[in-house]
């Protein structure tokens, strides 16, 4: 089968440090990046993101067309593109724990870069927070449950897979859309850090950590499936 044969479209979250680069050369691949749109501008981590900012106008405006793209990936709310119909909805997710951690790191080890992003990560970089510290931001806090994937009804999605079964949940998407994609491509990982290892060893912290972070975990335990 061909993209154009296939059924669609797809709607790809890319929830953050969970192999959605990876992901997305995949996508880029099987469809071509032609097809592909990638929606980064509203960022629901993002204070600013219009789902936050004005939700009434983020409500009204929400696209009912993909304006000839097959696909959509990127970080934005599952919210955002509900109007699409017939849509294919996927999303990889990643124990609460290990993601942000993996944030905080890849965060960390660019705070001396030119790199910019949102105002969050700029805040983080200005202050220099600690993994506790993001940890008790609420849209970290409850990145899946609630940033991303809050006020959905998760039977709605085709696909939902775990960064620890990457090979699984791209199978599964393949068998969703009709075409294969390949699940070789490994991007953006974080580098390996010592001070990985050293927070992920720390029980006391794992402990704080979990509980800040206990509706993430329970999420990701009940839809974490592929």
């Amino acid at each position: 089968m061909s993209f154009s044969d296939a059924p669609g479209p797809l709607l790809s979250v890319h929830v953050p440090k969970a192999a959605g680069t990876s992901f997305l050369s995949a996508l880029h691949d099987a469809f071509g990046p032609e097809n592909v749109l990638k929606e980064y501008a509203d960022d629901p981590v993002d204070p600013s993101s219009p789902i936050w900012a004005y939700p009434d106008w983020f409500r009204r405006n929400r696209p009912r067309t993909l304006g000839g793209f097959k696909v959509v990936h990127g970080h934005f709310s599952i919210q955002k593109f509900d109007l699409i119909p017939s849509a294919i909805r996927v999303v990889m997710l990643r124990e609460p724990v290990e993601n942000l951690v993996s944030i905080y790191c890849f965060w960390k080890t660019s705070f001396e870069t030119p790199m910019r992003s949102h105002a969050l990560y700029e805040l983080a970089k200005r202050e220099r927070l600690s993994l506790l510290e993001l940890a008790e931001i609420p849209r970290l806090r409850r990145l899946m449950s609630e940033t991303f994937l809050g006020g959905f009804d998760m039977t709605r999605f085709d696909v939902i897979g775990a960064h620890e079964r990457r090979t699984e949940f791209i199978s599964a998407v393949s068998a969703a859309v009709g075409i294969p994609l390949a699940a070789s491509h490994r991007e953006n990982v974080t580098a390996a850090l010592a001070e990985r290892d050293d927070l992920m060893s720390d029980g006391k912290l794992m402990a704080q950590l979990r509980f800040l972070l206990q509706d993430d975990i329970r999420f990701y335990e009940t839809y974490a499936r592929c």
